[in-house]
C-alpha cells in the first residue's frame, strides 16, 4: 500500500452538509469528510470506470482488509501548515493563547516580564500541529460566505408566485480558493489511475451539494507518494522518542457492539486495534491505560451512515467517539504508528477513526 497525499482546492463555493439544517438556513462543515470523496470517486469511477470500481473494491463497507483505497478527511491548510483536531484535555490561556499544563490551574507563561497567571479554557476545532511544539495556540478557521438562493419553478423556470410555499433559502459555503490536505492509503497498482480518477471526478462531479447550482468543483495537485511500510517506520520512530503517551481522535471513530455504540476506550478497545491491520494483529501491544471514562476525556458526536449500494444516501446515523477526545496509552511504537496510517474502528475507509499520538498526559 502506498500513502497518496495532494493539495486539494475548491474552484467554486464548497458546501459540505453538516447534518442538519436550522430553518432554511444549511451550514457547512469546515473540513472535507473523506465518506463525501469517498462518495465522489466512487459514482464517477462507478458511472465511467467500472472495472477500476471494482477493482479498488471502493464500495466495501463491512471487511476492511479487503477494500483498495482508504480515504481521509482532508483537513484545512492554514498558511501552509497542516492541522489536527485539538485535544479536548489541553487548556489554553484566555488571555496570551499559551498552553496550560495539566496540573496547574493558571497559566504559567511570562508576558512582559510579569507571570500571565490568568485561567485556561478548552479549545474545540482544528489547530495548526506548530502549536504542540511552540505552546501558543493558532486555531484554525475557514473562510466562509453566505449566499441567498430563490428556488425555480420546473414548470416556466420561474420563481414561486406569492401563493407558493416555498421560500428562498440560505446557504453556507466554504470560499473558493481555499486548500485542503488530502490523504489516502491506495494499493501500489493503482496510484496512477487514482490520481487521474481524482482530477476528473473533481472537476466533471464536483463535491458536497448544490452542485447543480455551481457548487463544489475540487482540483488536486502536488501530489507526492510513499510505501505506507516506511511511514510507518518514521512514525513509530518519532512515537518511540515520547515519554507520556497520549492518544488523540483526529475524525469521528465509530466502535459498536453488535448494533450499540460505545462511547469511550474500555478495556475491550485492544480488539477493534487487532482489526485495524496486519501490523496490529500480529503484533497486537497496545492498550489503554485505564479503562475508566473518568480517566479520558472525551467527545460524542454523530456519524452519518454512507453506502453507494443504497444510491448515495443516508444510510443510517450512528453515535460516534467525536474528534478530540484523548486517552493514555501504552504499547508497541510500531503498532501505534499503523494505528495512525489506517485509523481505527468501522468505515475507516471514509475517513472514521483517524488518530495520531502524542506527548500528552490527561
Amino acid at each position: 500500500m502506498k500513502v497518496l497525499t495532494a493539495t486539494l482546492k475548491n474552484l467554486a463555493p464548497l458546501h459540505i452538509g453538516t447534518g442538519k439544517k436550522t430553518g432554511n438556513f444549511s451550514k457547512t462543515l469546515e473540513y472535507i469528510p473523506g465518506r463525501t470523496i469517498r462518495g465522489m470517486v466512487g459514482y464517477y469511477l462507478y458511472n465511467n470506470n467500472k472495472s477500476l470500481f471494482n477493482a479498488l473494491r471502493i464500495n466495501e463497507d463491512e471487511d476492511m482488509s479487503q477494500t483498495g483505497v482508504f480515504f481521509k478527511n482532508a483537513l484545512p491548510i492554514n498558511e501552509g501548515k497542516s492541522t489536527r483536531a485539538c485535544p479536548v484535555s489541553f487548556k489554553w490561556c484566555k488571555k496570551c493563547g499559551h498552553i496550560i499544563g495539566h496540573d496547574k490551574k493558571e497559566c504559567t507563561n511570562t508576558v512582559e516580564g510579569r507571570p500571565c497567571l490568568h485561567e485556561g479554557k478548552k479549545h474545540g476545532g482544528f489547530i495548526t500541529t506548530d502549536s504542540f511544539e511552540t505552546g501558543e495556540l493558532e486555531s484554525v478557521s475557514v473562510n466562509t460566505q453566505i449566499s441567498t438562493k430563490c428556488p425555480i419553478t420546473r414548470d416556466g423556470n420561474t420563481s414561486p408566485g406569492e401563493h407558493y410555499e416555498i421560500a428562498p433559502y440560505n446557504i453556507e459555503s466554504i470560499v473558493e480558493g481555499t486548500e485542503f490536505k488530502f490523504q489516502c492509503i491506495v494499493e501500489d497498482e493503482y496510484v496512477d489511475v487514482l490520481k487521474e480518477a481524482l482530477n476528473e471526478s473533481g472537476i466533471f462531479g464536483g463535491l458536497g451539494g448544490f452542485r447543480s447550482r455551481g457548487y463544489g468543483t475540487v482540483t488536486f495537485s502536488n501530489f507526492n507518494e510513499m510505501p505506507a511500510s516506511d511511514i510507518i517506520k518514521e512514525k513509530a520512530s518519532n512515537i518511540s522518542q515520547f515519554q507520556n503517551l497520549m492518544m488523540v481522535t483526529n475524525s469521528p471513530m465509530i466502535i459498536r457492539n453488535g448494533e450499540d455504540s460505545i462511547i469511550g476506550f474500555d478495556e475491550n478497545f485492544e480488539q477493534y486495534v487487532s482489526k485495524s491491520c496486519d501490523i496490529c494483529a500480529t503484533q497486537g501491544n497496545f492498550k489503554i491505560v485505564s479503562g475508566d471514562k473518568g480517566s479520558q476525556k472525551l467527545n460524542e458526536g454523530i456519524a452519518r451512515g454512507w453506502s453507494i449500494k443504497e444510491g448515495n444516501k443516508v444510510s443510517e446515523i450512528i453515535p460516534c467517539i467525536g474528534m478530540g477526545s484523548c486517552a493514555v496509552v501504552e504499547g508497541d511504537p510500531e503498532v501505534m504508528a499503523a494505528l495512525e496510517v489506517y485509523g481505527i474502528g468501522e468505515m475507516i475507509n471514509s475517513g472514521y477513526g483517524d488518530v495520531y499520538f502524542m506527548e500528552g498526559q490527561l
